[in-house]
């Protein structure tokens, strides 16, 4: 796979508060990225900047081997967005949406975004106005996917969907749009929407990218250690790779990524009266990864 996106050294603050700093990240093309972060950790931030809304500090990111300044907006032709907060002009129709984004981009579906109406249930005539939050963010998708983009940027975009319409848009949609080419960047703090869908992991924290790797990959390699002993311990065990470790008494809980042959062999030598290894699913790798330090 090509490489579509290269992001060195990225930087943004707001007044002293620093949300990202020096990010990197290389995207590929046709590929399912999974972007996890709490709240506040710099995601929202990152889409901005990508689609030229706000400018860096510092850093710099290209598209398919072009810098991208921020004044540059011919790129975004080939670009889809949405944002968790959609904004729309209030009095316009459904439809009038539709109409005035197909100007921007040479590869609108019109087909497309009819047949997106119809999924979302959505009316053309309705005015913007009229429209509830889940409501909005179905449109917006539908603005994004008749855009009919190469690289699409979704940034929290199922939290105001009802139950039926994340599971279509997470089963369906964008399993249909990797298919076809589209690379996808799928930012969230919604651990459980990704783990059907996400190809490539990146975890977002302290404004770095703290894990960038295959997912199938971090769950095979990522396991929960437990371990008793006769009596109680002091001092870290110094089990290769740990990423956590928790003592309680007679009783401590690592989590270890990635797995190795040396691991276990470190294990043995501990001679616990205990120990089980367990797989862990993405909630916990996250929850894992965020909060060893």
């Amino acid at each position: 796979m090509s490489e579509v996106l290269r992001i060195e050294r990225l930087a943004k603050s707001f007044g002293r508060h620093q949300v990202l700093r020096d990010f990197d990240l290389k995207v590929e093309s046709g590929r399912v990225y999974g972007l996890l972060g709490r709240n506040g950790e710099g995601k929202t931030t990152l889409a901005r900047i990508l689609m030229g809304i706000i400018p860096a500090d510092g850093g710099a990111f290209s598209y398919k081997g072009r810098m991208i300044s921020f004044q540059d907006t011919t790129y975004k032709r080939e670009f889809g967005y949405v944002p968790e907060d959609p904004f729309f002009y209030e009095g316009m129709t459904v439809q009038g949406i539709l109409d005035f984004n197909s100007r921007f981009y040479p590869r609108w579906d019109r087909k497309r975004a009819a047949l997106d109406l119809e999924r979302f249930g959505l009316d053309p005539k309705a005015r913007i106005r009229t429209l509830s939050r889940g409501m909005k963010l179905k449109l917006e998708l539908a603005v994004a996917l008749a855009a009919a983009p190469e690289f699409l940027i979704l940034d929290d975009p199922t939290s105001g969907l009802d139950v039926p319409t994340r599971q279509d848009f997470l089963r369906d949609i964008i399993r249909e749009l990797a298919a076809s080419g589209t690379t996808i960047l799928f930012a969230t703090h919604l651990v459980h929407e990704l783990e059907r869908i996400v190809e490539r992991l990146l975890i977002l924290h302290g404004g770095r990218l703290i894990l960038d790797a295959d997912f199938e990959k971090v769950k095979a390699q990522a396991r929960r250690v437990t371990l008793n002993f006769e009596a109680p311990r002091t001092g870290p065990l110094n089990i290769p790779h740990t990423i956590s470790e928790r003592q309680d008494g007679k009783s401590v809980e690592a989590i270890v990524y990635p797995w190795e042959a040396e691991t276990e062999r470190s294990l043995n030598v501990l001679n616990p009266l205990h120990l089980s290894v367990e797989p862990m699913n993405l909630e916990d790798i996250f929850v894992s990864f965020v909060t060893k330090d």
